[in-house]
């Protein structure tokens, strides 16, 4: 059996710092893949995840095509409010009242937590994203999840099945420092203590994907900040980078408002652009000697 290790896991490799830059979200509007584009264009955005049910799906691959060796990774879609990509009557239970997946995770964790999420559903339609992606010829990186729904414990087992059957060797592990954005204020307090148990539920998959020969990064940024991870974070989080391979995961939008307007989430994506496009970045990126791939280079 050929077991595939992480990057850090091989000496040759061990002592330098390589960073995933990473937009999710691609296909869900024009104005994300907008972003997306200049992201990669003129900043230092390597890769990007692209939703099978994005109400702007044609347009990400249409885009994707010119965007040279970008990275395309696969974004697992059980939240957001969007379409099935398998009509509603053959995936019912993944599907709400207005026959649309649900908003958010809490509310898809609770009703996986009364039994009422078949194991069938989730396998049938991510089979159907990743089907109606690899159907497009683009080249496929890696598989990440919607609100990393990916890594929870009932699903993982169906995107490790998933990742195998079709041969994507690479998976994102969402396991942010632990430590990493302690607070005391009540808000904050919550999106940290959620943050840490997604974190701790990833970091016990690890053993199961170098198991079955998957490669995934080592070190994460992005999920306390999700839409909020702005130039002066993004520039913290790059002093902080350990050797091996650290993902950044943002989410960049041409226009804040307009994205604001469709989804109610609350993203400031016009500020994770402008970090993605910030000189002063790039240039903290290149004196300390750190090495933008994409999951492809591993």
């Amino acid at each position: 059996m050929l077991y595939i290790f992480r990057v850090s896991d091989l000496s040759g490799e061990a002592m330098k710092k390589r960073l995933i830059v990473n937009a999710d979200d691609f296909g869900i509007h024009e104005t994300v893949n907008k972003a997306v584009y200049r992201g990669f264009e003129s900043g230092i955005l390597t890769s990007t995840s692209i939703m099978a049910g994005g109400r702007a799906f044609d347009d990400a691959v249409a885009m994707a095509k010119t965007m040279g060796d970008i990275g395309i990774g696969i974004h697992l879609t059980l939240v957001g409010g969007l379409e099935t990509v398998l009509p509603q009557a053959e995936v019912p239970s993944i599907t709400w009242d207005n026959g649309v997946l649900c908003n958010n995770y809490v509310d898809l964790i609770l009703r996986d937590l009364k039994g009422l999420i078949r194991a069938e559903d989730v396998y049938n339609e991510w089979d159907a994203q990743i089907r109606k992606i690899l159907d497009t010829g683009l080249s496929v990186t890696h598989i990440d999840g919607h609100q990393h729904m990916h890594m929870w414990n009932h699903f993982f087992p169906i995107a490790l099945s998933l990742a195998k059957k079709y041969k994507i060797h690479c998976m994102r592990v969402p396991d942010e420092s632990l430590t990493f954005g302690l607070s005391f204020r009540p808000k904050s307090l919550f999106r940290f203590s959620a943050k840490n148990a997604l974190s701790l539920m990833a970091r016990n998959h690890r053993d199961s994907l170098k198991k079955a020969g998957i490669k995934s990064n080592d070190h994460f940024f992005g999920m306390l900040y999700g839409g909020h991870f702005h130039e002066q974070r993004m520039y913290d989080a790059a002093g902080k980078l350990e050797a091996g391979v650290t993902e950044f995961m943002c989410h960049p939008a041409a226009n804040s408002q307009l994205m604001e307007s469709t989804f109610h989430w609350g993203y400031h994506g016009e500020d994770e652009l402008k970090a993605l496009l910030s000189l002063r970045l790039k240039n903290e990126l290149k004196e300390k000697d750190v090495e933008l791939i994409s999951y492809r280079d591993l």
